[in-house]
């Protein structure tokens, strides 16, 4: 029996050899006996490692493998659909100017009564599809039906328009006087169109909210996600430009008069 010390691991090592000379049989595996000699071939005191737990360190610390992360994709910018926010800020211009149009104050015109809505037996119609209306003075203006048998229900339709009207019948035509300006008359009309105003602006705001929701359904990356932000901020102040100046026309018009 012959007994050897592992210096590298402080064990102690039996080697064991029969009598016809077999190869003797070396435990733990750290010092081996050759032979025909009682020289020792030393191996390494790590060679028990199993070299695939290497390999596979060294792929998850390279990020290989099934283990390792996978590359992460982005969406491209400009594949990112933000078109909405325009077709509704389309759609609050149109309410505003509309509006902005039926407010009237020392001067008479059309388009004050483009969007009255009249009852029919045939369902409701808008007034100038079944009127003609023309201007008679600065604050008065003529409809003529093309069928007289509704006029009982255009001037039901002009009475609570909310516009102040007093609808006057005169056989197959209808007089329509707008109120005679005054300070009190005037001060209505200018917080009616500052109502308008801020409900228009608060529509806007709620729109770039949409906006900016949209890029959350997307993966970007943080400049992709800056440029979008500012292209739906300049839509944003587009709109709110656009607003302002209609109600400051407006405005104006109402303390000119």
């Amino acid at each position: 029996m012959i007994r050897g010390i592992n210096r590298f691991s402080g064990c102690i090592v039996r080697s064991i050899g029969s009598a016809n000379n077999q190869p003797q049989q070396t435990y733990r595996g750290l010092i081996s006996v050759a032979k025909t000699t009682s020289s020792f071939q030393r191996r390494s005191p790590f060679s028990f490692l199993n070299e695939n737990s290497v390999v596979s360190l060294r792929a998850k610390k390279s990020g290989g493998g099934k283990g390792g992360k996978e590359e992460e994709v982005f969406t491209p910018w400009k594949q990112v659909d933000i078109s909405s926010i325009k077709t509704q800020g389309d759609k609050t211009i149109e309410f505003v100017s509309r509006e902005i149009g039926n407010i009237r104050f020392g001067r008479a015109g059309p388009e004050l009564l483009e969007r009255i809505n009249v009852e029919t037996p045939s369902g409701n119609l808008l007034l100038p599809h079944m009127a003609m209306i023309t201007v008679k003075d600065s604050l008065t203006l003529n409809i003529t039906l093309y069928d007289t048998s509704l006029l009982k229900n255009v001037e039901k339709a002009l009475t609570n328009s909310g516009l102040g009207l007093n609808p006057q019948t005169f056989e197959t035509t209808i007089r329509v006087s707008l109120p005679k300006p005054t300070q009190e008359l005037r001060q209505k009309l200018i917080k009616q169109v500052s109502a308008i105003s801020e409900d228009t602006k608060v529509s806007i705001r709620r729109h770039r909210k949409d906006g900016m929701d949209i890029l959350k359904r997307y993966k970007l990356t943080k400049d992709d996600e800056k440029t979008l932000e500012k292209n739906i901020q300049k839509i944003t102040d587009d709109y709110t430009k656009t607003i302002t100046k209609i109600i400051e026309s407006k405005l104006k018009e109402i303390n000119s008069n």
